[in-house]
């Protein structure tokens, strides 16, 4: 393997939170704002809210290679003065091996650390799960080594009462905890599981990092080169032999499209990609030979569902490349013509990218819906994200794969003119006040009723919920 020159791999230093907000570029008419920050959170990688708006993040503080260590976390965080700026942090769990999603249900938390599916409660609401139940394990199991990039993630909830969630390359034979033996096969499938009965079920897949639905329950995932995917149907439910792959690619411009940074491409990248052209190292040759500007680490896809945005940003798709600093966006179609969506840039960025950052240490992992109609980006912030086997071992001796261990920003994108309010406390609604928010135009708002809904199971909502779908 051939040694670089030090003097070509310089470091990187990050900025701290206020100077990284003025290095973004927004499309027209956004701006963006520090929801939470380092110290109250650190390597995050996956958010939930809960119906009073308070927000779970899971921490994958072990990354890249520090599984056993057990370091990672889930914090609580808290808006206690209510100015939209998470201020107050609780380590609401701890000692969790890569913890890469998180789901509310019933007070507490569904949390993916593989092996397992871990279910944390909080009895007394004092910010700290007394309760840790493993519901499912098996994800992963005996591989050596794990690949800590493509491990059981994004628990979602789906309109069916359901939560979904990826199970990347690494998922095997799983099953519930308390059997000793058997389980269900989930290689080269997600799944979805009832939160209240625990019965697992596949689904359709398999993905990297990232799951989500839109208002009619389509689902989309993505993978590093492969940045929008439409599920296109259920296979479980469609087993005839011959049908096409259920997985589609829909943008118009290819899986591994091109983006459009403005970062500069750090040095140690322009390095490895010269010595794979030249053959020097083994690794893909992508984008012509060109070192970046296109992507090949999409994360987190989102489909926007909020009502903070105008009304034709409904429905479109949000992505994050970590590798190049900045969240993508695309509009999906769907052609009379054709079975299949399609999805394109927006006109106003057909050059140009919904969000971007000059800071290399940009990562942005994941995205989400807020109770207020706004979109969240959650932030690794660290100074290297590549997957530490793709790095050749003699630039890797120059680089500190665990720099930015100590830091991590939640952004809030909203538009120029939007006013900041504090989240309501849903929780204290009756239930007639829950099906009314079936109505609501903030999916957020919808998906969170629907989940309350079921935990109550109230006898009355029955009849409400059937009224409201006969006045429709």
């Amino acid at each position: 393997e051939p040694e670089p020159d030090p003097a070509e791999l310089p470091r990187i230093a990050p900025l701290d939170p206020a100077a990284a907000a003025a290095s973004f570029q927004l499309a027209p008419g956004f701006r963006i704002e520090v929801a939470a920050c380092e110290p109250q959170v650190v390597d995050p990688v996956a958010i939930a809210f809960d119906e009073d708006g308070r927000l779970f993040v899971a921490e994958m503080r072990g990354y890249p290679e520090r599984r056993e260590q057990a370091l990672g976390r889930i914090r609580l965080l808290e808006d206690r003065d209510r100015d939209g700026r998470y201020e107050h942090a609780t380590v609401f769990a701890d000692n969790l091996k890569w913890p890469t999603g998180v789901v509310c249900w019933k007070g507490g938390v569904f949390v993916t650390a593989s092996p397992d599916i871990l279910y944390l409660v909080d009895h007394d609401r004092d910010g700290v799960a007394e309760e840790r139940r493993t519901v499912f394990t098996g994800f992963g199991a005996g591989l050596d080594p794990l690949n800590m990039q493509a491990l059981v993630n994004n628990l979602q909830w789906g309109p069916d009462g359901r939560i979904y969630g990826s199970t990347s390359s690494n998922a095997g034979t799983v099953r519930m905890e308390s059997e000793k033996s058997g389980g269900m096969d989930l290689r080269g499938s997600d799944f979805s599981f009832d939160p209240e009965a625990l019965i697992l079920r596949p689904e359709s897949g398999t993905a990297q990092f990232g799951l989500t639905f839109d208002d009619f329950g389509r689902r989309y995932v993505c993978s590093n080169s492969r940045h929008l995917i439409a599920v296109i149907y259920s296979w479980p439910w469609n087993r005839t032999g011959g049908l096409p792959h259920p997985l589609v690619e829909i943008p118009v411009d290819g899986g591994a499209a091109e983006v459009y940074r403005i970062s500069g491409v750090e040095p140690w990248r322009v390095v490895r990609t010269r010595w794979r052209v030249q053959g020097r190292v083994d690794g893909p040759v992508e984008g012509g030979g060109r070192a970046a500007g296109y992507f090949t680490s999409a994360s987190g896809l989102t489909v926007y569902r909020g009502d903070a945005f105008d009304r034709d940003q409904q429905g479109t798709v949000f992505v994050g490349d970590v590798g190049s600093n900045l969240v993508h966006q695309k509009l999906i179609e769907f052609p009379k013509d054709r079975v299949q969506p399609v999805a394109r840039r927006p006109d106003l960025l057909k050059r140009s990218e919904f969000l971007a950052s000059s800071d290399n240490w940009f990562r942005p992992v994941q995205c989400a819906n807020g109770p207020d109609g706004a979109l969240y980006v959650v932030d690794m912030y660290r100074e290297t994200i590549e997957h530490p086997w793709s790095i050749p071992e003699s630039i890797k001796k120059h680089l500190d794969l665990y720099s930015g261990t100590d830091r991590g920003r939640i952004w809030r994108v909203i538009p120029e003119d939007f006013k900041t309010t504090a989240p309501a406390e849903r929780s204290r609604l009756a239930v007639a006040d829950l099906v009314k928010l079936l109505e609501s135009g903030n999916g957020w708002e919808r998906d969170t009723a629907m989940r309350l809904l079921l935990e109550r199971k109230e006898q009355d909502a029955a009849g409400l919920v059937a009224g409201l779908a006969g006045n429709r």
